[in-house]
This record gives structure tokens, C-alpha cells and sequence, in this order.
């Protein structure tokens, strides 16, 4: 019986790139303390050298022990940055006189081949390195979004895309562009395996909280109707049923079906209030409580991101690098913010959150800022390239350590660290660098 065929993105170059994956890898990780913090308390790992020998080399370890991996990876723009090029090929522009595709094809000034190359081994070892339950989140940009979807969904599943939030990267006015101005980009978001995949949440809102007005032994609570909405293409019969109202008159659930089983409404009886309209008809609501469980109530995240710009990465960057400036760094709030829509870690143990583009290290201080808020046990991992040879390109390496020394200092400045909980500590990290 033949194979299933299946879709797939090909390019001159892919199967050579997947060679990397098991190549033997006779370099090793060395430990460089004097450019460490504390490195004999460290949880906290900042690993420097080429990405992909690291990652090799984490597989020995770590395989399957990652909880979440951000990346921020070059997006093949073309630009002269001296780490894009070299996963980029600029080809002689050409007229594209000819109607023929396949020739407007063959003129393109642009050839993704070798970018899609450099990713296609990262993204295969990112998926070994993840838990079950573990998650990626990618930001990229709309020039390279459509092949990392293709890639992420040969590597991944398209099964496992859980799905791609858009980013209000900046507010700028109507100058400078003359078809559309560019203001958001994407965090594409897959999971290892989706069906494993813990649910995402945040923090209530100070407005949504002050919604929850009404008080009893419980604690503060808000009524929500009790009809289901949204349900007219997909009513289910186990949650269409009559109700009794006080009256001894009977309701109709107005939207084809209720939020509960008849079993679960008889069972949550004391959850249930009627309350009459204006026109004297009976609606049926549940008392909604801000906590459960002693913790309070969380919501589950929106695809649309709006909190902060690249100018607030750039003024942060420049607050804890002395002045480095790089062209729109990533806010840490922004890859704080995604962190958090996992599980506490608090609750669960230690959790790991790998970066392997590390770049000026906003993961690291996301990570960082989140245990000290919540307490919890998250460790980063955070590999960053060194420079090309000769490249007048800023040393990110070098302005990354500085970052995360800075921020540790900070925190140690405002409190003295707590005794280490179960040999974590938060305001310490190691440095490695590959060594031949």
C-alpha cells in the first residue's frame, strides 16, 4: 500500500541541513566563572557560542525536559546585519517583464533557501528538547511568517499550531511608507503536543476584578447568565432543558442550550440566582467567584497584544546596557507576559525556559522578573552566537551578561535573595562558553 502523501515545503538545501542534526559533536561547554554571578548558587544558565552545536549538545541532557522555548531568530530581511546575512542569498534583481510564474519565480531578488536551511535543524531539535506538555512561542514578522507556518507545520503538526498572536510593535504616523504602515508582527505559538498542552491564562484585569461586587460566605462574586451563547450551530441535548422558576412557571433556555448538565444545575443548586427583567420575564444567572480554591480567578489570553512597543525595549535596553542600542529589541514584558500563561511553576516544581537566539537576553530578565513577582522556580537557558569574525556588529553577548547582571543587581539592591528552596536560586547565573 503506497505512503500517504502529505504536504511539505521543499528548498535546494533541505536535506543537506538536516545532516547537522546528528553530527558527532566533539566541542563542549567550559565554564567561564569570572564573567558569572554567583555561579556556585546559579540556577540560571547563559550558554555562549554557535546555537546549533549548543543545542546538540543540550539534547544529551535535556532532551524532553524543556517547558517552554521562546525565540527571536533572524528574519531574513536582507539587511546588512552581519547574523542575517549569513543565512541569506541576494540574487542579481531582474525585470519581471514576463507574465510566466515560474520566470517571475526565477527573477525574485530575494532566496529564502538559505534561511529556511539554518532554522529547519533548530526547530527539529526544539521539538526533541520540549516536554510533552511543552510549548514554543516565535516572533517573526510578516515577510517570513508564511514559511516558518510551513516549516513549524512539517516539524510540529499543523495539529499542534495553537495559534499566532499579533503584536502592536509600535504606533507611528502616516510618514516614510507609501502602501501601509507597519505596526505588528507575530508570536506564532505551536505546542509539542496539544492535547498535553496545559491551558493558557493570566491575571484578571483591575477592571474585571472590580466587576466582582457582590459578596457572600464564598467570598466576591459576579453574576453570569446562565444561558450558553454561541451555541446556535452546535446545540447539545444534555443542556437544553426547562427550568422551574420561583413562580412555579417554567424557562426555556433562550440560546438553545445552558451552560450545565440538568445533573450539574441540580448539584450547584446555591451557585444559582433567578432574577426577574424589566418586562417580568424570569433569567437565570451563577455566581461567578474571584476565587477558587484560595486563588484567585485568571482569564485566558487573547491573539491580540497591545501592552508594550519596541520602543519600550529599546528604552529598557539602553536603561540596563549603558547606552547599547540595537535596532527594535523585544521588551522583556512582552516574553514575560507569554511565560506566564503557563501553569505556575511554583506548583509544579522547577520549569525550564530555553532561548537558543538570545540575543540582548530579554528572555533572561522576563524570566527573572516573573519568579520575583510570583515565587516561582523557572530556570532560563539562553544561548547566544558570538560575532562573525572581523563583524563591527555590538557584542549582544557581551551586552546580554550585562543585562542579566544588572537586573540580578537590582533586585539584590532592593532585598537580600531568600534562602535557596530547594537548591533554586533566582538572582544568580552561570556562564559556559563553547569551547573546541
Amino acid at each position: 500500500m503506497p505512503t500517504p502523501q502529505r504536504f511539505t515545503l521543499q528548498w535546494p538545501g533541505k536535506q543537506e541541513s538536516l545532516r547537522h542534526l546528528n553530527e558527532p559533536v566533539s566541542a563542549h561547554l567550559e565554564p567561564v566563572p569570572e564573567e558569572s554571578l554567583f555561579p556556585e548558587q546559579a540556577s540560571h544558565l547563559f550558554l555562549e557560542g554557535e546555537n546549533l552545536t549548543i543545542l546538540r549538545i543540550l539534547r544529551k541532557e535535556y532532551q524532553g525536559h524543556i517547558d517552554a522555548i521562546y525565540i527571536d531568530p533572524p528574519y531574513n530581511t536582507g539587511q546588512t546585519i552581519a547574523f542575517d546575512d549569513r543565512y541569506f542569498n541576494r540574487v542579481p534583481a531582474a525585470s519581471l517583464l514576463d507574465d510566466s510564474l515560474s520566470e517571475r519565480s526565477a527573477k525574485t531578488v530575494r532566496d529564502p533557501s538559505p534561511w529556511l536551511s539554518m532554522m529547519y535543524p533548530r526547530l527539529a531539535l526544539a521539538w526533541e528538547l520540549l516536554k510533552k506538555q511543552g510549548v514554543l512561542f516565535v516572533s517573526i514578522d510578516d515577510r517570513a511568517i508564511h514559511h516558518l507556518r510551513c516549516l513549524l507545520d512539517e516539524v510540529f503538526g499543523p495539529e499542534n499550531h495553537v495559534g499566532t498572536v499579533v503584536w502592536r510593535k509600535k504606533v507611528v504616523r502616516g510618514r516614510g511608507h507609501r502602501h501601509l504602515i507597519p505596526q505588528t508582527e507575530y508570536v506564532v505559538v505551536y505546542a509539542r503536543d496539544i492535547k498535553e498542552l496545559p491551558p493558557f491564562s493570566e491575571p484578571l484585569t483591575q477592571e474585571m476584578i472590580a466587576e466582582y461586587t457582590r459578596q457572600d460566605e464564598r467570598g466576591p462574586y459576579k453574576l453570569i447568565p446562565f444561558a450558553k451563547s454561541g451555541t446556535r450551530h452546535s446545540p447539545r441535548p444534555n443542556l437544553a432543558y426547562p427550568i422551574e422558576a420561583p413562580d412555579g412557571t417554567w424557562i426555556q433556555c433562550p440560546t438553545l442550550q445552558w451552560r450545565w448538565s440538568e445533573k450539574t444545575f441540580w448539584n450547584r443548586q446555591e451557585e444559582i440566582v433567578f432574577r426577574k427583567s424589566q418586562k417580568g420575564v424570569w433569567m437565570v444567572f451563577t455566581k461567578q467567584y474571584l476565587y477558587q480554591e484560595g486563588r484567585q480567578r485568571r482569564k485566558t489570553p487573547v491573539s491580540y497584544y497591545d501592552r508594550v512597543t519596541t520602543t519600550d525595549g529599546t528604552r529598557e535596553l539602553k536603561d540596563l546596557s549603558d547606552g547599547a542600542i540595537f535596532d527594535f529589541p523585544k521588551p522583556s514584558r512582552l516574553i514575560r507576559d507569554l511565560v506566564a500563561w503557563l501553569p505556575p511553576f511554583s506548583e509544579t516544581g522547577k520549569g525550564i525556559i530555553l532561548d537558543f537566539f538570545g540575543g540582548t537576553c530579554p528572555t533572561a530578565q522576563a524570566v527573572i522578573d516573573l519568579n520575583q513577582e510570583d515565587g516561582g522556580h523557572r530556570q532560563f537557558i539562553v544561548v547566544q552566537d558570538v560575532p562573525l569574525p572581523g563583524s563591527t556588529a555590538h557584542n549582544t553577548a557581551f551586552v546580554g551578561k550585562e543585562r542579566i547582571r544588572k537586573v540580578i543587581d537590582r533586585y539584590r539592591k532592593i532585598s537580600p535573595p531568600l534562602p535557596q528552596d530547594n537548591g533554586f536560586s533566582n538572582l544568580a547565573f552561570r556562564v559556559s562558553r563553547l569551547s573546541p
